[in-house]
């Protein structure tokens, strides 16, 4: 297992209601990504909604040499909530996951993301997405941001839970 993730372990989730904004980026964009939840948080205020839980990212496809990623930045909220032309209400799917938790800077979470797909594969547990020629394609990839100590400028210091949707056949 790679040096930054904790041990993996599968559990279920509830659907969980969330607004988020849509956004095309790579890797090297992220503070563009990060500068979003501001954004989203902003509007939860003006629409005097209050937000159910910490922000995430999720992932709906990886695209080409680059790895585009086509992803929501989210904060989950209580009910369903209607968007706008900038942002989205959508839900994160009830089901059961692959679950580990990512502790260092994020830019060593792709080394996580990788090993908690090869000890999915070890384990047999099919993760809920597919390829379309290039693009992979997921139903539910997730990266939670956890709660961390007083130290959060301290990249170092960060922690994620990463989640993989398994299919419905492994929902046992």
């Amino acid at each position: 297992m790679h040096k930054h993730i904790g041990e993996p372990i599968v559990k279920k989730r509830l659907e969980q209601p969330y607004v988020g904004i849509p956004i095309v980026a790579t890797v090297s964009e992220q503070d563009r990504v990060n500068s979003l939840i501001a954004e989203l948080v902003d509007w939860l205020k003006t629409k005097e909604i209050k937000p159910a839980g910490r922000p995430f990212f999720r992932y709906w496809c990886a695209e080409g040499l680059e790895k585009k990623y086509k992803m929501e930045v989210a904060v989950p909220v209580m009910r369903m909530v209607t968007g706008d032309a900038r942002v989205v209400g959508s839900c994160i799917p009830g089901g059961c996951y692959v679950t580990a938790i990512h502790k260092g800077h994020p830019d060593d979470v792709e080394k996580s993301l990788n090993a908690l797909e090869q000890w999915a594969l070890r384990e047999e547990l099919n993760i809920d997405k597919r390829w379309e020629g290039e693009a992979e394609i997921w139903n539910g990839r997730f990266e939670f941001f956890v709660p961390i100590s007083k130290e959060a400028s301290d990249w170092n210091k960060w922690a994620i839970e990463i989640a993989f949707l398994l299919t419905p056949d492994d929902a046992a």
